[in-house]
């Protein structure tokens, strides 16, 4: 009974360790792989392609945008937002910087900061955003990096509180 007892101790004791061992992840690699993925998380507007933005998002993100009206929670309140925006924006090129990355300590979720300006033309008229602030969290699901959170604001000039 007690070489039962001990043997049923023992086997958590081994299997917690070899998937502890099989859970270590590259940060290095980790943070380059959301590099990659920030910096490609819009070609669903080159492509113009729906499917692509639902293989982009989390089906529970939250994409809070520029309008105050743009607060939208689950793939099913986005979905409708990034149809319109699909429709509208066409040949959009991307340029970023200062992105800045802080990685979760699991390196299956990271943070993000950075300022976006984009071209695109809409309707025939060429559109120009420049310095947006940009900042998401992303999450490793399934072995795929997905946007969790985005958040896009403009500056106002001045500032809105005084202190």
């Amino acid at each position: 009974m007690k070489k039962f007892i001990y043997l049923l101790i023992l086997i958590p004791i081994i299997f917690s360790c070899n998937n502890a061992e099989n859970n270590t992840v590259d940060m290095s690699q980790a943070k380059d792989e959301v590099a990659a993925f920030i910096d490609t998380q819009f070609d669903f507007f080159s492509s113009g392609s729906l499917d692509k933005a639902k293989e982009t998002f989390a089906m529970d993100a939250v994409l809070i945008g520029t309008d105050e009206d743009e607060y939208l929670s689950g793939w099913s309140e986005i979905e409708p937002s990034l149809i319109g925006q699909i429709a509208v924006i066409k040949d959009p090129v991307f340029q970023t910087r200062n992105l800045n990355i802080v990685m979760g300590d699991d390196g299956k979720m990271a943070s993000y900061t950075q300022v976006v300006d984009f071209t695109f033309d809409s309707g025939g008229q060429a559109v120009e955003i420049t310095n947006v602030r940009s900042s998401g969290v992303v999450k490793k699901n399934g072995g795929k990096w997905k946007i969790a959170q985005i958040h896009w604001s403009v500056g106002v000039q001045g500032q809105v509180i005084e202190y």
